[in-house]
């Protein structure tokens, strides 16, 4: 189960980092408004942020739930933030997202697996 979150970490990873860099280079042809580019950069950060954050989670006794929370997270946040910034319509799922990230964060604090770190 580890080799899996490792790789749907480097495909999210991956999948962030273009979507940073076409927020710098393409965005501004599509999106002349900065306050949706501004949206952009930030789904795009949190996207890179927990797109890393899938690599601990073979570290927790609990993955089978805190790798689909910070997966669904970023589909709900940043998926959603990605979709306002280029349609400008307002849709009510970026909190469920945020509550995911949040869950998924105490959670993997929770249930990390210890004996990985400390000496007896």
């Amino acid at each position: 189960m580890n080799e899996l979150w490792w790789k749907i970490g480097g495909v999210c990873a991956c999948s962030g980092i273009i979507s940073g860099a076409y927020g710098g280079h393409g965005l501004k042809k599509k999106v002349p408004d900065m306050a949706r580019q501004d949206i952009w950069k930030v789904a795009q950060q949190y996207h890179v942020y927990h797109s890393f954050a899938l690599f601990l989670v073979p570290f927790s006794t609990q993955q089978y739930i805190v790798g689909p929370m910070f997966l669904s997270g970023i589909l709900f946040f940043s998926g959603s933030l990605y979709y306002i910034s280029l349609t400008n319509r307002k849709i009510r799922t970026p909190p469920i997202g945020g509550l995911l990230f949040m869950a998924g964060w105490v959670l993997l604090g929770m249930t990390i697996d210890k004996s990985l770190f400390l000496r007896n």
